[in-house]
């Protein structure tokens, strides 16, 4: 049996349109790597969905004046919109509020009950006066006592970062009613034992390899501070019901339910779900921004480890930091960014997954601009891959008609030189290095323009010297069918145009080396162009 990959993206919330931070933070990157895997002839279970619990449905829904339940519709459909529109590859896009979901949930907190990993805890909670009800972290809104911002949340300051307890804001009130204060009164919660699971987590974070070391330096901060429990119950009507006597007016906590998203989807989309979720020889990779990393590199994993009931945990745990636009954070309050349903009539989803994999914050906050946009899209996709099909199938069918010039053998230096910087690009994929895998991939392309450049056709044919120039061009096809197997994960749009280039059908399988494939004499087709420039017509348009 082959072996298992299970690939799963951080679950975004359905409280607004999807932004370009979205995309190389999590659904992107998972979907190159579950192509690539899939074109080894790896099995690959890819799940994503959306997450819709929790107070931002809530708040986000009150704001609209609608029900929570249509207020998810409506994002969700957004979302699922942005999945079709850039091409991503998920065996199945799922939700949290599922029946299939609930019921998961209902047993795996049975189980953590039944093996005294939950404690009741009577605690201090925000107390809406005029609502008269509890409020979750994030209903309140308060001044920061670190930083004098008068809208950090209960739970974290968005300007200074800062983690936070309702009980430190000055001035708290509430998120939905602005004139109703807010008050610290007792209330009853459920707790996971996190506390217990220090050391055992500790030895799993030790056996983890590759990690980036933002995932890694986020998962040991929280256990060189050490473990706390953690409540996973809240006050609140949306969500997961509690399947627990005296509970029944609580909800799970939307961070104890949302992890588990992935083996529901995965059983909703696949019968034999549990051959990657109860299988230790998966490969299983998790994508997210770095605000997600503690929860998957620390509660998720607790409770997986804490079941004791072979559930796989994650292998690599790829963690991005921040992609800022213009200097500051994406934002649709402040109109600052690129969001997806704005993006395609931009430019074409092909421009943007390769221009943003070009930029992946995987090291450090990156900032993006439509003017680097412009640059990368306009030298590598126009410039290299685009213009050197285009003179190649020009040049050929005006001097050798619609069928493939006669090859020789193989350029044996050409090859070397290409297979050199395909083992480059196949090991940054396999690591999850995107940057460095088109880095990779735009050097490939790169040596088959500095070839036509050396070997000039044109000025072959000029000579009288046919031969030499239809095996030039041959060259030059075949390089272009590779492009295509190895472009494909990236730019998929692109790699099914450059296929259909020939009229013989070539699989998209990935090359363990460079080939000839494309026979003497099959028919092509001279495509239209693959890209086109972007012109940046005005400042604003630079920005």
């Amino acid at each position: 049996m082959s072996k298992k990959y299970l690939i799963t993206s951080a679950l975004p919330y359905v409280n607004n349109q999807l932004h370009i931070g979205h995309l190389i933070g999590c659904l992107l990157p998972s979907d190159v790597y579950a192509r690539f895997c899939r074109a080894q002839g790896r099995d690959v279970l890819y799940i994503g969905g959306s997450d819709e619990h929790g107070t931002t449905s809530e708040i986000g829904a009150a704001r609209e004046n609608m029900a929570v339940e249509d207020y998810v519709e409506k994002y969700r459909a957004k979302h699922l919109d942005a999945v079709r529109d850039f091409n991503l590859s998920f065996d199945l896009y799922g939700r949290t509020h599922t029946k299939l979901h609930e019921k998961l949930m209902h047993e795996l907190f049975a189980r953590l009950d039944s093996l005294g990993m939950i404690e009741e805890k009577s605690s201090l909670q925000p107390y809406s006066v005029n609502e008269k009800k509890f409020l979750a972290d994030r209903y309140v809104i308060g001044t920061c006592p670190h930083c004098g911002y008068e809208k950090a949340y209960g739970n974290e300051c968005e300007k200074c970062g800062a983690s936070l307890d309702p009980a430190e804001l000055k001035n708290p009130h509430s998120a939905i009613d602005p004139e109703s204060p807010v008050e610290m009164r007792e209330t009853k919660h459920l707790y996971f034992k996190l506390s217990k699971m220090q050391d055992k987590l500790r030895t799993w974070i030790n056996s983890r390899v590759g990690w980036p070391k933002t995932a890694i330096k986020i998962a040991n901060k929280w256990l060189d501070e050490g473990l706390h429990d953690n409540p996973i119950t809240r006050d609140l009507k949306w969500g997961i019901p509690v399947n627990k006597p005296g509970y029944e007016d609580k909800v799970f906590y939307v961070w104890f339910d949302a992890p588990w998203g992935y083996v529901s989807i995965s059983q909703a989309a696949n019968d034999d779900w549990a051959s990657w979720w109860k299988n230790p020889d998966c490969h299983y990779a998790e994508f997210m921004a770095k605000d997600n990393v503690s929860f998957h590199s620390v509660f998720f994993p607790a409770q997986e480890l804490a079941m004791d009931d072979n559930w796989k945990t994650v292998d690599m745990l790829k963690g991005f930091n921040f992609l800022n636009f213009n200097g500051a954070k994406i934002s649709k309050s402040t109109g600052n960014g690129i969001f997806l349903d704005e993006a395609l009539n931009i430019a074409p989803s092909d421009c943007w997954r390769y221009a943003l994999l070009a930029s992946a914050p995987e090291t450090d906050d990156t900032d993006f601009t439509m003017t680097r946009f412009a640059e990368i899209v306009n030298k590598d996709l126009n410039g290299l891959l685009g213009n050197f099909v285009s003179r190649v199938c020009k040049l050929s069918n005006k001097n050798f008609g619609d069928t493939i010039p006669n090859g020789t053998a193989m350029d044996e230096t050409l090859a070397h030189r290409i297979n050199e910087k395909l083992a480059e690009l196949t090991g940054a994929l396999d690591a999850c290095e995107f940057r460095k895998s088109v880095v990779a991939l735009r050097d490939i392309y790169g040596i088959a323009n500095e070839y036509m450049t050396e070997k000039e056709p044109w000025a072959l044919v000029k000579n009288g010297n046919t031969a030499g120039a239809a095996a030039v061009l041959n060259e030059c096809f075949q390089m272009i069918d590779l492009f295509a197997r190895i472009s494909a994960p990236v730019i998929p749009d692109a790699a099914k145009k450059i296929q259909n280039i020939f009229e013989t059908a070539h699989d998209l399988s990935w090359p363990t080396m460079y080939e000839h494939r494309i026979a003497n004499g099959e028919k092509f087709t001279v495509p239209e162009n693959l890209f086109t420039r972007i012109e940046l017509n005005n400042e604003k348009d630079a920005k």
